[in-house]
């Protein structure tokens, strides 16, 4: 049975390697063609139904993060003091990864 999953592997990583559809394999190609469309379509102003999605949040992120209208709006500032946090913290746990590196 090894031999089998083996030899269809490799008949697998073939036919998409030189894109001849097979049943394995055309899954993989369906969403390699999407992602080749939706990048175009990203990069010039060729527009689909599903691309409008990911060019909204690329123009405006902050709108997809959290919970949605349920989450609380954060203000700039507390935002900021998150981000500074968290830069504080990152920082103090890399000195002691070093410095604990060579006692």
């Amino acid at each position: 049975m090894e031999k089998f999953t083996g030899w269809l592997s490799n008949v697998a990583f073939l036919s998409l390697a030189v894109t001849f559809p097979t049943l394995a394999v055309a899954p993989h190609m369906f969403i390699h063609a999407y992602k080749n469309a939706l990048a175009l379509a990203v990069a010039t102003e060729y527009t689909f139904p599903q691309a409008e999605k990911v060019k909204e949040y690329l123009k405006d992120p902050s709108k997809f993060v959290g919970g949605g209208a349920a989450a609380p709006a954060d203000s700039g500032a507390a935002k900021e003091e998150k981000v500074e946090e968290a830069k504080e913290e990152s920082e103090e746990s890399d000195e002691d990864l070093v410095t604990g590196l060579f006692d």
